[in-house]
Formats: C-alpha cells, sequence, structure tokens
C-alpha cells in the first residue's frame, strides 16, 4: 500500500511542479501588467513622465526628472526578463513602445506597451 502511494506521488510531481511554475509566470504577468496600466494613470493623473524600467530580475517605476522610485518589484522562482529595456508613459497617455518577455523554465509571455499606452500581455 505504501509502495502504491509512492509510486502514484512521483507520476504527479512533475506535473504539479509545471503547474507551479506556469502559474507564478502568469501571476507575475499580470502584476507587471497592472503596474504598466499603474504607470499609464499616473502619468496622466500628475502630468508627468513616468519610465518603467526593466532589468533581468524586476523592474522598476521611476519619475526620471527627480529620480524618485514609485514602484519597484524584483523576481522570484526562476522567472526573468529577457533584456534590459525602458519604456517613458507621457501625461498625454501616450508611451515608448515596447515589448517586455518574462520567462520561466516552463513558459515565455510577452508583455506589449503599445503607442496608445495600452498594455496587452500574449
Amino acid at each position: 500500500m505504501i509502495s502504491l502511494v509512492g509510486v502514484m506521488s512521483a507520476m504527479a510531481a512533475p506535473p504539479f511542479f509545471r503547474y507551479l511554475a506556469s502559474n507564478r509566470l502568469a501571476t507575475q504577468a499580470d502584476r507587471m501588467v497592472a503596474d504598466l496600466q499603474y504607470a499609464r494613470s499616473l502619468s496622466v493623473a500628475n502630468s508627468q513622465i513616468l519610465r518603467f524600467s526593466v532589468t533581468e530580475t524586476g523592474y522598476q517605476l521611476v519619475n526620471p526628472v527627480t529620480d524618485v522610485v514609485l514602484r519597484e518589484a524584483n523576481f522570484d522562482h526562476g522567472l526573468g526578463l529577457d533584456q534590459e529595456q525602458s519604456a517613458d508613459f507621457f501625461p498625454w497617455g501616450m508611451a515608448d513602445p515596447a515589448v517586455f518577455t518574462l520567462t520561466n523554465q516552463h513558459g515565455t509571455k510577452q508583455i506589449t506597451v503599445m503607442p496608445t499606452g495600452l498594455v496587452e500581455v500574449q
């Protein structure tokens, strides 16, 4: 009986860990999209340019004039972005277009900032 439980556990573990990794990727992509949307709305509300900068391990929302960091996030659990880049959000609602690629060992999510300031995830 105990060996049967051990065999079943061994068979269930890989799909479960893939599910966890996939869920972490989706959750972090959703957080990043929310922070990008926040950057756009804050830029419009405060009539100032805001810069969303990413590194391989996380991102920051910064006022480029004052260098004040408004929001910051670091990734864990094997998540990362493919390259360092940034996108500026402007007070009139527009943004620098950018594509951020978030990856882990089980998948990839592309987060696109359009020139209109809208954000999409694929």
